[in-house]
């Protein structure tokens, strides 16, 4: 499981366009519409790329969600 994140700050305000749990990577893509390669890229590496250095370019964040061990007996 992941989350997505996809937010845009805006002076002292931020501006949340998509908060959303997904299974996996490819589901991401479809939803934002990159390729998969660009959502593993940005999944695996926080620091900002170069084509993420724009000005008016919203903040992108996927993280992982670990997976929850039911010990209940």
């Amino acid at each position: 499981m992941y989350n997505c994140k996809v937010y845009q700050e805006c002076g002292s305000a931020s501006m949340t366009l998509l908060n959303k749990d997904f299974r996996n990577l490819k589901e991401i893509s479809e939803e934002l519409g990159l390729t998969y390669q660009q959502i593993a890229d940005i999944s695996s590496r926080p620091d900002k790329k170069l084509y993420q250095k724009f000005k008016y370019y919203p903040e992108i964040k996927i993280t992982r969600i670990p997976k929850i061990k039911n010990n209940i007996s």
